[in-house]
């Protein structure tokens, strides 16, 4: 995952065999979460508006599943 802050992207590649994934966006200090679905596409790249967070520092998670395994990758990261 990286997260580009200055145009409030979080980008990330997934295999083109994904079947169904999201990432959830949490904060430690309001409990607030917001998360966001991921629709397979035929590109292994995929981006995620950040405009929508408050500014802090939150946790990205990512989740997918190919249909036979789960993955989970986090990053921390920090919106202005």
């Amino acid at each position: 995952m990286t997260f580009e802050p200055s145009s409030h992207l979080l980008a990330f590649v997934l295999p083109v065999s994904f079947r169904k994934g999201d990432v959830i966006f949490s904060t430690a200090t309001t409990d607030e979460e917001v998360r966001v679905a991921i629709t397979p596409t035929d590109h292994p790249r995929h981006v995620v508006s950040t405009a929508q967070l408050s500014r802090g520092r939150w946790r990205a998670r990512l989740n997918w599943s190919d249909g036979r395994q789960q993955y989970l990758e986090e990053k921390e990261i920090f919106v202005d």
